[in-house]
C-alpha cells in the first residue's frame, strides 16, 4: 500500500502545475512524507489529535492556544460556537499546508524576505522587550495597589545617597531606638513631631505630613521603597527601618480600605468681601437665592458662568475636573463634603470654606476598569516615575552581567586628556573625529565590539541622559557606562526568541506570514491576473453572476466658482448639450468646470442620493461639495443588463483567484495527506468547574 502512495506522489509531481511552481521542489520530501503517513493510522484514532498533515499533529491542547489566539484569549474563545471551532481548524490546517509549501519552495530563504523579518525583529524586539520585562511588571503592581488605599504616618531621617557608613549607621540605630519606643506605646505622632526630618511633621497647616501623617494613598503616589512597605505592612502595626532614596523610614499603617474612585465636581463660589458679619450675611443670602435657582431647574453651568466668583471654574461651567480621594491640596471641609455626595447631579448643601460659600454637584463619578481599560492611563502614571527607569537599568545590568561586557577605559580616556569637564559633552558631540579614531574598540558585550565612533554617534542623540559627574575621567566612564546599557538592552532584545516563547511565536507568524504572502502572490494572485484565457473562460463559464440591475443616471456638474457654476447650469436650462458642455471642458486649457456621470442602485450614503429625491430630467440647487459646490441632474434610468468582461473584469479575478486558491489547497491536502476531526472540537474549551451546571463544586 504503501509503495502505491511513493508512486503516485511521483506522478503527481510529475505533472508540475504551471501555477505552482513551489511544488516541483518537493519530491525528495515528499517520498519520506508518504512513508511516514503509513504509521498515521494510530495517530488518527488519538481523541487528543485533531489533524494530521505532513506526518505533524495537531492536538486539541495546541488548537485551543491557537483559537484563543486568534479572539483574543481563551474567555472569549469559551464563548464561541462548535462550529466557529470547526471553521476555524479548517483555515488553520489550510494556513500551514500554504507554510509548508511555501518553505519547501525556498521562500524562507528569500533575500528580501529575510531583510524584511530582520528589520521587523529590530523594530518590534526592543519594544517588546521594555514593555514586558520592565513596563508590565511595573503597571501590573500600580493596578494592583489602586484596588486599595493605605493610610499611613512616617518618620524620617535624611542620609544621603553617598552619605559615610557612620553617618548612615547612626540614622539607622536611631530610627530602631524610635521603633522600640513605639513598640513599647509611646504616640507615634508625637516622635514623629518631635524627631522627624520631614518639613511638615512640625507644620500643623500642611495638607500632608503633620506629626507625620500622610493620609491615604495609593500606588504611584510615593517612592517604590515606600510604597512596597505600607502595602507589606499590616494595619496597625509598625514596620521595619528601611530606606529609600531621601534617607532611612519608620511607617506606621493606620488602615486600608477599599480605593473610592475618583468624582469630577463642578462648583460654584461667592466671596465673602469683608470681615464682618453683614458681610458673611450677605454672601450666605446671595448663594442661597442661587441654590433657590437650581432647586428650581436652572442650568448650574450657566448660573456658574454668571455669577461664581471662581472665575477660573466659572468659565468652564464650574467644571473642576477630576477630584481623587487623596488629593489633600484641597480644602478638607470642600472635600469632605464632595466625596459624601452619593447621586451624580444633585445639589449639595451650602458648604462653608476659608474661600467662602460653595453650591456644587457631582457631574461623573469613575468607577474602577480592568486592567486593560485603566492601561494607558497606568502607563501615562508609571512614564512619570522614576521606578521606571530604575527597571530599564536593572534590564540592561543583568544583560551586561550575563554577556559580559567590558569598557576600555583607557582606550577612552586616551581621546580626552585635553577636554575640560565643562567642553566633554559638547567636544563628543560636535567634535570631528578621525576616521582612525572612531575604529578604535572601547566595549564588549558576548561576541559583539563597539567602536569609538559607535559612542559618539549615540552621544549626538539629546534623548540619552547621561549625569553629570565630578571628573573627566567619571564623565566618560559614565557616558561609556549609558551607552552600554542600551547595547545591553538591544543585543538582548535581538536574541529575545532564544529564550521567550512567546516572543518566537509572533517571530514564527510574522515569518510565516510573509512567505505566505509570497506564495499567494506567485500561485494565485498574479497567476489569476495573468492568465487571460483562464479569466476569459471563467467569465464565459459564470456570465449570469455578473450583471447591472437598474440603474439610474446622475450627471454632476462640479466647480470651485460659484458664479461659473451657475453660468454654465443656466447654458444647460437653455439648450446646451450634455455632449457638447463635455467637449467644451475637456478641450479647456485649465479645468475649471468638471462633469461626471455616476450610475447608482440605490441609496450610495453620498451627496448623489440627493438626485434619487428629484423628478427626472430635473436637476438640484447648488449643494456644497468638497471645497466647492456641484449641481446634480437626473437624467433617466438604464435597464437592467450584464456586464461585458472588461466592465466585470476586477470581479472575475477576485472570484478566478478563489478558484485557484481552491485548487491548490486541494493539491496540498492530497500532497501532505492532511486530515482533519472536527468532530472532536466538541470538547474543545470545556467550562470550568465553576461554571459548569453538573460540578459539584458549582452554585445550586
Amino acid at each position: 500500500m504503501c509503495t502505491d502512495k511513493n508512486e503516485r506522489a511521483e506522478k503527481i509531481m510529475a505533472k508540475k502545475p504551471t501555477l505552482f511552481r513551489p511544488l516541483s521542489l518537493l519530491v525528495p520530501a515528499l517520498i519520506a512524507l508518504f512513508v511516514a503517513g503509513c504509521s498515521g493510522s494510530k495517530l488518527s484514532s488519538d481523541p487528543s489529535i485533531v489533524a494530521l498533515y505532513a506526518g505533524q499533529t495537531l492536538t486539541l491542547d495546541e488548537y485551543e492556544r491557537r483559537y484563543a489566539r486568534s479572539v483574543g484569549g481563551r474567555e472569549a474563545a469559551e464563548e464561541d460556537s462548535l462550529p466557529a471551532y470547526q471553521d476555524f481548524l479548517e483555515r488553520y490546517v489550510n494556513f500551514r499546508l500554504k507554510v509548508l509549501a511555501a518553505d519547501a519552495a525556498g521562500y524562507d530563504t528569500d533575500p528580501s524576505i529575510q531583510q524584511e523579518i530582520n528589520g521587523y525583529r529590530a523594530s518590534f524586539a526592543r519594544p517588546y522587550l521594555i514593555d514586558k520585562e520592565v513596563m508590565t511588571p511595573i503597571l501590573t503592581d500600580l493596578y494592583q495597589k489602586s484596588q486599595e488605599m493605605v493610610e499611613a504616618s512616617h518618620i524620617l531621617l535624611r542620609v544621603e545617597e553617598n552619605a559615610p557608613p557612620a553617618d548612615t549607621l547612626a540614622a539607622y540605630e536611631k530610627l530602631v531606638a524610635l521603633r522600640d519606643s513605639v513598640l513599647q506605646g509611646m504616640d507615634f505622632g508625637d516622635l514623629a513631631e518631635k524627631y522627624s526630618e520631614d518639613p511638615s511633621a512640625r507644620n500643623p497647616r500642611a495638607p500632608q505630613g503633620y506629626r507625620g501623617w500622610l493620609g491615604y494613598f495609593t500606588g504611584g503616589r510615593m517612592v517604590k521603597a515606600f510604597e512596597d512597605m505600607a502595602y507589606q505592612t499590616p494595619p496597625g502595626e509598625v514596620s521595619p527601618v528601611f530606606r529609600s532614596p531621601y534617607g532611612y523610614h519608620l511607617l506606621y499603617v493606620h488602615q486600608r480600605r477599599p480605593v473610592v474612585p475618583a468624582i469630577r465636581i463642578s462648583h460654584l463660589m461667592i466671596s465673602i468681601p469683608g470681615t464682618t458679619q453683614p458681610d458673611s450675611a450677605e454672601a450666605r443670602q446671595r448663594i442661597q437665592d442661587l441654590k433657590t435657582r437650581l432647586e428650581a431647574g436652572e442650568d448650574f453651568a450657566a448660573l456658574a458662568r454668571e455669577h461664581s466668583e471662581d472665575r477660573n471654574s466659572g468659565r468652564n461651567g464650574g467644571d473642576l475636573g477630576l477630584l481623587r480621594y487623596d488629593n489633600y491640596q484641597v480644602d478638607p471641609t470642600f472635600r469632605a463634603a464632595a466625596f459624601a455626595m452619593d447621586e451624580v447631579g444633585k445639589i449639595s448643601d451650602i458648604i462653608t470654606t476659608p474661600y467662602g460659600y460653595h453650591l456644587f454637584k457631582i457631574t461623573e463619578r469613575r468607577s474602577l476598569g480592568t486592567f486593560e481599560e485603566e492601561y494607558e492611563s497606568l502607563k501615562q502614571t508609571a512614564s512619570r516615575l522614576p521606578r521606571l527607569r530604575k527597571a530599564e537599568v536593572a534590564l540592561a545590568k543583568d544583560a551586561r552581567s550575563r554577556y559580559a561586557a567590558t569598557i576600555d577605559t583607557t582606550a577612552l580616556l586616551a581621546r580626552f586628556a585635553s577636554i575640560g569637564l565643562d567642553t566633554l559633552m559638547n567636544h563628543l558631540r560636535t567634535a570631528t573625529f578621525a576616521d582612525a579614531d572612531r575604529a578604535v574598540p572601547v566595549a564588549t558585550l558576548g561576541d559583539s565590539t563597539y567602536t569609538f565612533g559607535q559612542l559618539v554617534t549615540f552621544a549626538h542623540n539629546p534623548e540619552h541622559l547621561i549625569r553629570n559627574m565630578l571628573t573627566v575621567e567619571a564623565q566618560v566612564v559614565e557616558v561609556a557606562d549609558v551607552f552600554l546599557d542600551q547595547a545591553a538592552i538591544s543585543h538582548e532584545a535581538l536574541v529575545l526568541e532564544n529564550r521567550d516563547a512567546e516572543f518566537r511565536v509572533i517571530m514564527e507568524e510574522f515569518r510565516d506570514g510573509l512567505v505566505l504572502f509570497k506564495l499567494m502572490e506567485d500561485s494565485v494572485w498574479t497567476a489569476a491576473a495573468q492568465d487571460s484565457a483562464g479569466v476569459e473562460a471563467y467569465f464565459n463559464a459564470h456570465r449570469d453572476a455578473y450583471q447591472f440591475p437598474e440603474r439610474t443616471r446622475i450627471l454632476s456638474v462640479y466647480s470651485y466658482s460659484d458664479s461659473l457654476l451657475q453660468a454654465t447650469v443656466d447654458r444647460l436650462n437653455h439648450g446646451l448639450s450634455w455632449n457638447d458642455l463635455y467637449a467644451e471642458t475637456t478641450q479647456a486649457a485649465t479645468r475649471e468646470i468638471v462633469l461626471d456621470t455616476m450610475r447608482v442602485d440605490g441609496i450610495t450614503n453620498s451627496v448623489y442620493d440627493q438626485a434619487l429625491a428629484i423628478p427626472e430630467g430635473h436637476h438640484t440647487e447648488p449643494i456644497p461639495y468638497r471645497t466647492g459646490h456641484i449641481v446634480l441632474y437626473r437624467d433617466g434610468v438604464e435597464a437592467a443588463r450584464p456586464k461585458t468582461l472588461e466592465e466585470a473584469r476586477a470581479e472575475v479575478v477576485n472570484d478566478y483567484q478563489t478558484v485557484l486558491e481552491d485548487r491548490l489547497l486541494t493539491r496540498l491536502r492530497r500532497l501532505y495527506q492532511a486530515r482533519t476531526f472536527p468532530e472532536r472540537l466538541i470538547r474543545a474549551f470545556p467550562p470550568s468547574p465553576a461554571d459548569d451546571p453538573a460540578s459539584p463544586s458549582s452554585t445550586q
